[in-house]
């Protein structure tokens, strides 16, 4: 009797990880979070926005998207900071129904680099999804390609170069950024707009929102590197039958390069190292002038006697010099000049950006204007 109590609690998932983390019980279709397990999906306390420190999170922020949710789940947390997963809801009933608290909202950010390019992989949760697949859980995703040519540059000194689309667990739409709009919010950055808004209709698939930002959110914002050690455990280590976290350790960087498009970036040079090649003669790092060599001393220079009538010399006058005075060249301001501007054809400014239709006041922050397209 005893042995097969044992073996029941075994079978019911009642195990411990190699990593020693205790699996959850498992979910009816076959999810598998480790303890401290699932709680009801509205039940999840969203992290308060935090992004990155330094220009990392001035880029998460600079470039946090809207999500226009017209149709479907609106986006909620996955993860509490105990490190509690919300369970889901099945996908049964209205495509949105029980999942369209705009309160419940997060959006989970993390930096990172695909072939020598920074992307920005934004994604939403969703508790259920009923369009094209049905099951619980699911994860919306985009990611923001960037590019500077400044050394130690600031999250201002980024350009949008194009975005990629979340189409499924694994699939990317990378070739509809022209489509993009982008509007401004609240990040005091300046009047450029650089966020996107993305539109999502209730599938498998985010796109550029083209026609209205009507549904727009904007929900706090949790970067990879603020999560609590539970919510990242728990992220690292849930098995979803059929979902896939994006941005977790195991992931991440299979995301970016699967959602990377190399023609983005025709004819932009790669962007600067820590190490770079500085774009005048200062030190990136102390900002002290250094030249490329050390100064070439030149040989002294023997002055030439005038053919004039030399002039008497008194050989017990100690002022008299007794041979021509050598001369060494002075390098002192020649050796330095001003670095040149850099060259505003070399930025993918004003000339990529086209004028996109005008956003509702309504739905967006302060002061909307005409979004750029890149």
């Amino acid at each position: 009797m005893l042995r097969s109590s044992i073996s029941s609690l075994l079978f019911l998932g009642l195990t411990t990880l190699s990593s020693g983390l205790a699996l959850a019980p498992r979910q009816g279709d076959g999810d598998i979070a480790i303890a401290p397990g699932f709680i009801n999906h509205d039940a999840v306390v969203p992290f308060q926005q935090q992004a990155s420190d330094g220009v990392e999170g001035e880029i998460e922020t600079h470039f946090k998207p809207w999500l226009n949710d017209g149709a479907g789940c609106f986006p909620y947390a996955a993860v509490d900071r105990s490190g509690f997963h919300g369970a889901g809801l099945r996908p049964t009933g209205k495509i949105g129904g029980d999942c369209r608290d705009p309160s419940k909202g997060q959006i989970y950010v993390r930096v990172g680099t695909s072939n020598g390019r920074t992307g920005v992989l934004y994604s939403w949760y969703i508790p259920k999804i009923q369009n094209g697949e049905k099951h619980r859980h699911y994860y919306l995703s985009i990611v923001v390609w960037l590019h500077t040519d400044i050394c130690k540059a600031k999250a201002t000194d980024y350009k949008v170069v194009g975005i990629s689309y979340s189409t499924g667990k694994e699939s990317w739409d990378k070739f509809s950024s022209p489509n993009t709009l982008y509007t401004a919010s609240d990040a005091n950055f300046g009047p450029v707009n650089t966020h996107a808004i993305v539109g999502y209709w209730g599938k498998m698939n985010v796109e550029p929102s083209r026609d209205s930002a009507h549904h727009a959110l904007s929900p706090p914002m949790i970067a990879w590197s603020k999560l609590s050690k539970p919510a990242k455990d728990q992220f690292n280590n849930i098995a979803y039958e059929h979902a896939r976290c994006p941005f977790n350790d195991n992931n991440f960087q299979a995301t970016l390069d699967a959602a990377f498009n190399g023609d983005l970036y025709n004819n932009l040079p790669l962007e600067p190292t820590l190490q770079c090649v500085p774009i005048d003669p200062k030190d990136p790092i102390s900002d002290d002038p250094i030249p490329d060599d050390p100064p070439k001393k030149e040989e002294p220079k023997k002055e030439e006697p005038k053919p004039e009538e030399p002039t008497p010399v008194d050989p017990e006058d100690p002022t008299e010099p007794e041979g021509p005075v050598p001369v060494t060249s002075d390098p002192a301001d020649g050796l330095f000049e001003d670095g040149p501007e850099i060259p505003e054809e070399a930025l993918p400014a004003d000339g990529l950006f086209e004028d996109g239709p005008e956003i509702p006041e309504e739905a967006l922050p302060a002061d909307p204007t005409f979004t750029p397209t890149p």
